[in-house]
């Protein structure tokens, strides 16, 4: 009826707790000096993920089908961008249904996600406000909400963490007052949004969004600092900082991570490789000096890729 799992692990796939509601594909970016640790509160209708991540992160997030996706982010939450705007700590977000979420998460991401079962959102919608449930929740955005809203929906995710204290949860009527209560209020200020700007974007902002959109629609191998800058119109150093602001790495780091975690998820599904050792894979993705790509993989997932494989 309602239970909680908390993990805590330097290695994100360890973390097998933050795949409710969603498919998330995340490439670490700096290494995990520091565990990262995900609660999830799960009732029948709903999931809530209470995490905080040690390391920096690039990140997509798919909502699986029959889910909405919910996020808010704490009030001490270092900034944090999506690939074209930064998300207020003071703003709910809705992921979108119809693509990948693409963002970063910097060292000491924290926050909290909220799956609730589409079908059960609907008869919510249907009984407050007698709407279909598109007309109230979009299918994606950032939306500002006001003092009230924000301290009010904050302490509800609060009763959920307190259920566990209390064993509230092993009571069925408890459960399904906090699930109406959570959709409510989600609804509620959602209703009462008020859009974030995320037009207008400054040169640095096109700078970065340019840069993304070509490193990931191509080589990662073959693409050079010097053919990044051209590309967004910009200068080096322009496209450096910009990146720096956002991943804490440089756009060279960035894309090198990148490339160590096509070559981590490799060894951890080694048997569906097209290969048949560590040095060929690490070739794929245009890894040639072996012992720098080993002490690069180590930096950031805190063992050799030996151990990867072998673990898995």
């Amino acid at each position: 009826m309602f239970k909680v799992e908390t993990q805590k692990s330097k290695n994100f796939d360890d973390l097998t707790v933050v795949q409710y509601g969603r498919d998330i594909q995340m490439a670490q970016l700096t290494p995990g000096e520091a565990a990262s640790r995900v609660s999830l509160y799960q009732s029948p209708h709903v999931g809530y993920l209470k995490f905080h991540y040690g390391p920096a992160y690039d990140q997509r997030v798919y909502v699986k089908k029959g889910f909405i996706g919910f996020g808010l982010l704490d009030a001490d939450n270092p900034a944090t961008f999506t690939y074209n705007s930064l998300v207020p700590n003071d703003a709910i977000f809705i992921f979108p249904r119809d693509r990948a979420m693409r963002g970063c998460a910097p060292a000491g991401f924290r926050g909290s996600s909220i799956y609730i079962r589409e079908k059960f959102l609907q008869k919510i919608v249907e009984q407050i406000y007698q709407r279909p449930l598109e007309m109230l929740v979009p299918m994606s955005g950032i939306f500002r909400l006001n003092g009230a809203l924000l301290q009010g929906l904050r302490k509800e995710l609060l009763k959920w963490q307190d259920m566990q204290v209390y064993g509230a949860g092993e009571r069925a009527s408890i459960v399904a007052r906090r699930e109406e209560s959570l959709a409510a209020t989600l609804i509620y200020g959602v209703a009462e949004r008020q859009r974030t700007d995320t037009g207008g974007l400054i040169k640095s902002e096109r700078v970065f969004r340019k840069t993304l959109d070509l490193i990931h629609s191509s080589e990662l191998e073959n693409i050079s600092a010097v053919e990044l800058a051209t590309h967004a119109g910009c200068s080096q150093r322009l496209l450096e900082k910009s990146f720096v602001k956002r991943f804490g790495v440089t756009p060279k780091k960035y894309v090198k991570s990148l490339r160590l975690a096509r070559v981590h998820r490799g060894l951890q599904n080694f048997a569906a490789q097209d290969c048949d050792s560590i040095i060929e894979l690490a070739g794929i993705q245009g890894f040639w000096h072996m012992g720098q790509f080993a002490a690069d993989y180590r930096r950031i997932y805190g063992e050799l890729p030996s151990d990867t494989l072998r673990r898995n």
